[in-house]
């Protein structure tokens, strides 16, 4: 499975980290825009035709731009009216849309909005109508200028400052899936709604050298536990995700300095120690097993994840206060992160991990004589370096099918269908602190 990456831009004002404290929470007001594309061409031509009521944006090409008109949107039936007012002639993306903002009401997110960071700060979802904008070869960029984000400011206002979250969904990571789309659309939205609880400044690079990366790739400690917490709270919708997650860890992705991945076992000795904390998946996982595991697990995992949350958070930071918030808990926090690394720590850096805890000490002792990956063993040959499974930037088949629907796949279309390739690399939907633009790949899960 290719998952992809879109960091949005951000705007920080360094002082904020000095004023806000992670124990100030209030419920946050949430807002919502129709977008739509109203004309495309050279960036001097647009900036001369923009109406008064137009924004001009251009496109990550660096020579052409949108005019996009925007509405904000009061209701269902408004927004509903905007897109043609006919329910049933709508294309699979402005289905998925109408969809999102149904399930942007949902009485969970109601439940989340007071872990919302900070306080006076809100979240505007802005959902984006590229209808008559999807063809990628006439406008391709259209993936990158238009993926789905949520991009995080800061501003000073009444004499504090309030963080504001703008949530994008599109749809551009769903060209082609058909019917589909509208499960995808709604699973983007609450992947940035977990983005937007969460303050960690993600690492520069934190995504490795080619800023996309896979949920089972070792990435950087940041990087990965903010992937991991938005993929938690997606799961909290959707719960077959534990299972999507779980598969993805056949096997683990490292990244090669010139392009690529090796792919190795996931047990199989290039991954040790704090490292297994390094991939999302399994950060995802050690999130959804607490939550459901423990009595009133949701509630505990989402009280210590708001009341230490800061720039600097990560997995094995969460799991130790996690300890000294429910002590009580703590052999099954260390039965669960000892489980979801495949054994492959020691106790020492099991404790190093969850902290003192008489609990932690009771669960290392029912481990009996296993030692994890974090112990060299005297006397025991290191078990061989498995051989990597070499991943290459995968093939992209674009096709067409009977019906007019452009197609993007990494196997090639049913005989007799033209097709044309190109080469890409992987990538993962974010929401995040760079400005840098994704990668064109149109493979994506959400």
């Amino acid at each position: 499975m290719r998952m992809r990456l879109n960091r949005s831009a951000g705007i920080f004002v360094a002082i904020i980290f000095c004023i806000l404290t992670s124990g100030l929470f209030a419920a946050v007001e949430q807002s919502t825009t129709y977008s739509v594309i109203t004309r495309y061409g050279t960036i001097q031509e647009m900036t001369r035709a923009a109406g008064s009521n137009e924004t001009l944006v251009e496109s990550a090409d660096g020579r052409n731009a949108y005019l996009v008109r925007s509405v904000q949107v009061r209701s269902e039936a408004q927004l509903l009216q905007l897109m043609g007012g006919n329910e049933s002639s709508l294309t699979d993306l402005q289905r998925g849309l109408l969809e999102t903002y149904r399930f942007s009401t949902h009485q969970k997110f109601n439940e989340l909005k007071p872990r919302y960071p900070g306080t006076g700060g809100s979240i505007k979802v802005d959902l984006v109508d590229i209808t008559g904008y999807e063809n990628s070869e006439r406008y391709p960029k259209v993936r990158d200028d238009f993926w789905p984000q949520n991009a995080r400011l800061y501003r000073h206002e009444n004499g504090a400052y309030n963080i504001h979250s703008e949530i994008r969904i599109s749809g551009v990571n769903c060209i082609g899936y058909g019917p589909g789309a509208v499960s995808q659309m709604k699973g983007t939205y609450a992947h940035e709604f977990g983005h937007a609880l969460d303050l960690t400044a993600i690492e520069y690079n934190g995504y490795g050298f080619d800023d996309t990366h896979y949920a089972n790739e070792k990435t950087a400690p940041k990087a990965s536990f903010a992937e991991g917490f938005a993929n938690f709270i997606k799961a909290l919708f959707f719960p077959e995700e534990e299972n999507h997650t779980r598969n993805s860890l056949q096997t683990v992705k490292i990244e090669k300095p010139e392009g690529g991945y090796d792919s190795y076992p996931i047990a199989g000795g290039q991954i040790t120690g704090e490292d297994f904390l390094n991939v999302e998946a399994i950060n995802a996982l050690i999130f959804t097993r607490l939550a459901k595991e423990l009595p009133d697990g949701e509630k505990l995992v989402l009280d210590s994840f708001s009341k230490h949350n800061n720039r600097d958070n990560r997995m094995a930071a969460f799991l130790k206060n996690f300890v000294k918030d429910y002590p009580e808990h703590a052999f099954k926090a260390a039965q669960i992160l000892d489980r979801e690394t495949f054994g492959n720590l020691s106790n020492v850096q099991m404790r190093t991990i969850l902290g003192q805890s008489a609990n932690v000490d009771r669960y290392l002792a029912s481990r009996g004589s296993q030692t994890g990956s974090g112990n060299i063993q005297t006397g025991t040959p290191q078990k061989p370096v498995a051989q990597p499974v070499v991943h290459r930037p995968g093939t992209i088949y674009q096709w067409i099918d009977a019906n007019g629907t452009m197609h993007f796949t990494d196997s090639p279309p049913p005989a007799g269908i033209e097709y044309k390739t190109r080469r890409g690399s992987a990538a993962n939907v974010s929401g995040h602190d760079s400005g840098k633009p994704p990668s064109s790949d149109p493979f994506n899960i959400d």
